[in-house]
């Protein structure tokens, strides 16, 4: 008789077989329906001889349904190496916390293993470590490792002095989207020099100023002092042309740096600068400011030209191959119309990094809700213009090797805006993948007008009793198993998870 239990409960009884198993954790389950078959994969921080397994595997088949024939284990070794956890730090940052990680290196992430405890100190700017401390960053960010390791985490900061160079990359220095460049501009009125006469009246829309010397004007949003570790002075400044936000820095002046200063938030300025890389990522610098007056009536003029095609080319779609697994104990329940009467698309991109200006795509994979249903798939490799790291290929399990004959992403770009037409896109952290989609797109010509859905909003709104919500924790709780980290499966998981969101969703 198979006993029913939550995965805390399985896990507990799991460490009280034998002290080695003090620190191990479920990390995938994976489910064959055809054959019958359930797999648990275990984490544990020591190596775990047959005997002991044997006993995991009674446990194991203790609680899984009789509808399985065959019930397997593994348990791999994963030790709490700093190199390893410094790594994952750091990109952990990156992804959710660019504005602080700009001026994070991974020297700046100092990791000690004391038994089953990590203790790691970041050593930040003043104001990066704030940040930290006050949005509950390191919390977070133990949580997102104590995921991956079999180890309790905790974090500090350190204050470290500015560097001269200086890079200004938070979230709002990204446009929405990065798009092929084209000469739109705005005249701006009433110009009043402060640093260059010949600078003009005429700036390109930020959202077309990708790379090299650009002039770009808009409202200032934000502006503020600081000093390098040399007390040489500069300003971070924000402005905003409707098309789209930029930030960067200005550093002093001997002549006419008291009069940037003088500038405040809702003023507008026309300047000119470069946009470049710091350390990998994109880098704005003021090198010219005047002031001037933006117009008021300013509309912005349409980019795009291209519609959706009318044919498939290279990708074609293929009928859905579900390698999702439901818990054997879910009952079938009348779908809700929000889900049956609108058509949904669920898709997940790999890349080859996590920052928009300075990575590509390497995996696309999509599938179709329709009425309710799973019905079509859309899945490619796709060959980046950027180098496959080792540390993305463990990743991703994507090579250069396996995509060195893919089609690169402008040839696949056509054939997925045909399978996204007129659907509303859904993923898991949909900014990011909205992000990349729309910078390829863009180059393209084609613009993505689809309305979209965070699963992970969703869940935080009618899954509020989860501690997390990453997609990993949001499919053990419906009991979906899948191996995370390829496009397809993710896709899966996450269109399994939508469907049982929206019938949440419903029910009250």
């Amino acid at each position: 008789m198979y006993t029913v239990k939550s995965n805390s409960e399985f896990i507990t009884d799991i460490r009280n077989l034998d002290p080695l198993l003090a620190n191990i954790r479920v990390k995938l389950i994976e489910i064959d329906r055809e054959n019958y078959k359930i797999r648990y994969n275990f984490i544990c921080d020591n190596a775990i001889e047959k005997q002991l397994q044997d006993k995991i595997l009674e446990e194991a088949e203790k609680i899984t349904s009789p509808a399985f024939r065959t019930v397997e284990i593994s348990v791999k070794k994963i030790v709490s190496n700093v190199e390893l956890i410094n790594n994952e730090i750091y990109n952990f940052l990156n992804a959710k916390y660019p504005s602080v990680s700009i001026f994070l290196k991974p020297t700046d992430i100092i990791s000690s293993v004391v038994g089953n405890m990590v203790k790691y100190v970041l050593r930040l700017t003043k104001d990066g470590a704030e940040y930290v401390t006050k949005n509950g960053a390191i919390n977070k960010l133990n949580e997102h490792l104590e995921k991956s390791f079999c180890s309790d985490f905790a974090g500090s900061t350190d204050i470290k002095e500015a560097e001269e160079s200086i890079s200004l990359l938070s979230e709002e220095v990204y446009a929405d989207e990065l798009q092929k460049i084209e000469h739109r501009t705005i005249r701006v009125k009433d110009v009043v020099v402060i640093d260059d006469e010949n600078m003009g009246d005429v700036a390109v829309y930020i959202e077309d100023a990708v790379s090299g010397d650009v002039t770009v004007c808009g409202k200032v949003t934000e502006i503020a002092e600081r000093e390098t570790k040399n007390g040489k002075p500069f300003l971070i400044i924000h402005i905003d042309d409707t098309t789209g936000k930029t930030s960067g820095v200005y550093f002093s002046k001997k002549n006419t740096f008291h009069k940037i200063k003088e500038i405040t938030v809702g003023e507008s300025i026309i300047a000119r600068g470069n946009i470049g890389e710091y350390n990998g990522r994109r880098s704005f610098t003021f090198e010219k400011i005047n002031r001037c007056t933006f117009p008021d009536d300013f509309v912005r003029k349409e980019k795009y030209k291209k519609a959706v095609p009318k044919d498939y080319k290279v990708i074609f779609p293929e009928p859905a191959t579900t390698i999702k697994v439901k818990s054997v104990f879910d009952m079938d329940e009348t779908l809700p119309q929000e889900l049956t009467e609108k058509e949904y698309v669920v898709f997940d991109l790999e890349t080859t990094g996590l920052d928009l200006m300075s990575n590509g795509i390497t995996e696309i994979g999509a599938v179709k809700i329709v009425n309710g249903k799973i019905t079509e798939q859309f899945t490619t490799l796709v060959k980046p213009d950027y180098k496959i790291s080792e540390e993305n290929e463990k990743i991703t399990g994507i090579s250069e090797e396996m995509v060195k004959d893919a089609p690169k992403i402008g040839t696949v770009i056509p054939d997925f805006m045909k399978f996204i037409d007129g659907a509303i896109l859904v993923a898991h952290n949909a900014e990011f993948d909205i992000k990349f989609i729309k910078r390829f797109a863009g180059a393209e010509e084609y613009e993505v007008k689809n309305k979209y859905l965070d699963t992970v909003e969703m869940a935080r709104a009618h899954l509020p009793q989860l501690k997390r919500h990453d997609l990993q924790t949001c499919a053990d709780h419906f009991g979906i198993s899948f191996h995370h980290h390829r496009a397809l499966t993710d896709v899966y998981a996450t269109a399994e998870i939508f469907i049982e969101l929206m019938k949440i969703k419903n029910r009250g």
